[in-house]
């Protein structure tokens, strides 16, 4: 089973059965939720449902347009019952139009054809109704087979490139760890500095310099951010390389989300460090971050 799926993908099928030949055409993009579109000839309209299902439970998110086209059989005519009622008043309605303005009456079979589609309908047996069902899912079957072998070629190369920037996060973090005593001691110099300053200055000066200590050891203190950025990378890592279990079985809202909190921490670190060199790292996670969001967004 694949570890990633694409939202972006297209599929083809093809079935001949006893009144012709369907062919599905079944196109995906990136939506937050599962669309369905489905686009079917007016007579196989009441099978609208059927497909719906067939496509719910292979399709876990992304906007989904399915195309079922039907050629029938010449050989194997279906029975047609004409609406003689709406027959009837079309043909009263066109000779008032005509009198009214005073044209010649020329009501013909393809003026009244051409006024509406519903003067003849089709009727299967029960019978006829389920060979045309098996026929659709069948083919729907084969179109949507061919959709997630595509959705699931680009799903390996979206992993390829993910694994590769979660690296980079974790190299990121490691920087951001190792320079973090550095920031320390320099919070700690500034802090002498003040102290220098600040120690002649009586009870008042002392109670401020006593809140500055507590501000700037706050400051200074990104273990909690570090420990927790590890651990959602951790965690990212752990999904992407977690094969699915479904044909509708997703990833890519657990991924946002953990995206989320991945920049959550790493904005909390560059306004806590107060380091240069931590500053640049952050940058740097910031970007990965954002390369990893645009592929994620494309994710089932």
């Amino acid at each position: 089973m694949a570890q990633l799926r694409s939202m972006t993908a297209y599929g083809r099928g093809e079935v001949v059965f006893a009144y012709g030949r369907f062919t599905a055409e079944v196109q995906g993009v990136n939506r937050r939720y599962l669309e369905i579109d489905v686009r079917l000839p007016r007579l196989l309209s009441r099978f609208e449902v059927a497909v719906r299902k067939v496509v719910d439970s292979n399709v876990g998110r992304g906007r989904v347009q399915v195309v079922l086209n039907w050629k029938p059989d010449a050989d194997k005519p279906l029975t047609a019952s004409p609406n003689l009622a709406m027959a009837k008043g079309l043909y009263r309605g066109w000779e008032e139009i005509a009198e009214t303005l005073g044209i010649e009456k020329r009501i013909d079979l393809s003026l009244l054809a051409s006024s509406s589609q519903d003067l003849l309908s089709f009727e299967e047996d029960v019978g006829e109704e389920e060979v045309f069902l098996e026929a659709i899912r069948s083919c729907l079957e084969k179109a949507l087979s061919a959709y997630r072998r595509i959705q699931e070629d680009e799903g390996g190369r979206l992993l390829a490139d993910l694994e590769e920037r979660v690296n980079n996060l974790q190299k990121g973090i490691g920087n951001i760890e190792k320079q973090a005593p550095v920031a320390i001691e320099g919070m700690r110099i500034k802090l002498s500095k003040r102290v220098e300053e600040l120690f002649s200055g009586g009870l008042e000066q002392e109670e401020r310099l006593l809140r500055e200590v507590a501000l700037y050891a706050e400051k200074a203190d990104i273990t909690e951010e570090i420990v927790r950025f590890r651990s959602h990378c951790a965690q990212f890592a752990e999904q992407l390389k977690k094969p699915l279990t479904s044909p509708c079985d997703t990833k890519g809202k657990l991924l946002d989300f953990l995206l989320q909190e991945l920049g959550r921490e790493a904005n909390t670190i560059g306004a806590k460090a107060g380091d240069l060199a931590i500053s640049q790292e952050v940058i740097s996670l910031k970007g990965e971050l954002e390369k990893i969001r645009e592929q994620v967004q494309n994710i089932e």
